[in-house]
């Protein structure tokens, strides 16, 4: 009786640890979730460009070669891109914020005065249009007002932003110059007889990571071509900076596009009224065809996240770690995932023939980091 006793509080004792443990690493982690998100976003880029460096390696060339021409192949493409795309589309982004936002907004702001909706549309007679616009405004304002506070951590003031890119640029380069130390450096803060299977869990996550990266490229890629082309077909001006805009967005599901819908209406209103509903009804079904039929074509079983999981994910993200965390929701709700997969799941149950629908299909890793 005496050593059941002694068991049971043995057991007590343990699991009081582990939790006091838990609240310890929360909270931790809390104080320092700006820097765990800016090193995040130094190694969601590094993976990204590693896999250049990864097709130069195995081709021949030495690493540090592979990153330099890697470097330098950026660098040609940004600079290419910037001298025969940018010019363009900054001048129709200055006539988009300059000239049509705000004329839409003053046009709609006539048509609420002069009741000119609630006779188009009659059942919108029963909502108070104004005062609805006048707080949508007041709060997309003060939202407009504290992205760039929220967009990267430390954020006060221009130098801060500064600051924040030449750290994430820089982790990003240690990364990608020698990953094996870094990669070495956290393996060795596991247990050894565990450290084979933390190794297993890393390339995973890796695999997991550069899927998600290269497929969201290609979507981001179409959904901003084929978005400026329906738009031009349409007669929409500004269809180029429009189609950029929704590319860009697109890299956030759900709130993204409808972020981006935003200056499409903008200059719709203005220039194509009588369009507005054959705009909103293209403008859906191209992103029904990316998240029903591109994107389990280009993500495959790499990144299988429900719609639910993806959702709760930017819910959360965003509130803890603010915008950047939203930004980052995706590629966060893919690592918990392999976590709560490989670890929590085949490890502690023990279901070593759970295969979470396929999370990893490859075999034969290479175990070489970021």
């Amino acid at each position: 009786m005496v050593e059941l006793t002694n068991t049971q509080n043995s057991q007590v004792m343990r699991w009081v640890l582990i939790t006091l443990l838990v609240v310890v690493v929360s909270l931790a982690t809390w104080l320092v979730r700006d820097i765990l998100m800016l090193t995040l976003t130094a190694v969601i880029f590094a993976v990204l460009l590693t896999t250049p460096v990864r097709f130069m390696v195995r081709r021949g060339i030495r690493r540090p070669m592979a990153v330099l021409l890697t470097l330098a192949l950026v660098i040609v493409l940004i600079g290419a891109a910037t001298a025969l795309l940018l010019p363009g589309l900054l001048d129709q982004f200055r006539t988009l914020v300059v000239d049509y936002i705000p004329g839409a907004a003053r046009q709609l702001q006539t048509e609420l005065q002069a009741d000119n909706l609630y006779t188009r549309f009659p059942f919108l007679k029963g909502i108070d249009l104004k005062a609805l616009t006048d707080q949508i405004s007041t709060q997309f304002l003060g939202g407009l007002a504290n992205v760039t506070s929220q967009l990267f951590p430390f954020v006060g003031s221009l130098a801060s932003v500064l600051l924040s890119v030449l750290i994430v640029l820089f982790l990003a380069l240690y990364f990608i110059a020698d990953p094996d130390v870094h990669q070495r450096g956290l393996i060795r803060l596991f247990p050894l007889p565990y450290r084979p299977r933390a190794q297993e869990i890393l390339s995973k996550l890796d695999l997991v990571l550069r899927k998600f990266l290269q497929a969201q490229i290609v979507l981001m890629l179409l959904i901003g071509v084929s978005t400026g082309v329906a738009l031009w077909v349409i007669g929409m001006p500004l269809a180029g900076v429009l189609g950029t805009i929704t590319g860009l967005f697109s890299f956030v599901p759900n709130f993204g596009p409808l972020v981006a819908l935003v200056p499409i209406l903008a200059v719709a209103i203005i220039n194509t009224p009588e369009k507005i509903g054959l705009i909103i009804v293209v403008y859906y079904v191209l992103q029904f065809i990316q998240s029903q039929l591109v994107t389990p074509l280009l993500m495959g079983q790499e990144v299988n996240l429900p719609p639910a999981v993806i959702l709760l994910s930017q819910i959360v993200a965003g509130i803890f770690f603010g915008f950047l965390g939203l930004l980052l929701s995706v590629p966060l709700a893919a690592i918990v995932l392999v976590l709560v997969q490989e670890i929590y799941i085949k490890d502690i149950l023990g279901d070593r023939q759970y295969d979470g629908q396929a999370v990893v299909s490859e075999v034969g890793i290479e175990p070489d980091g970021v």
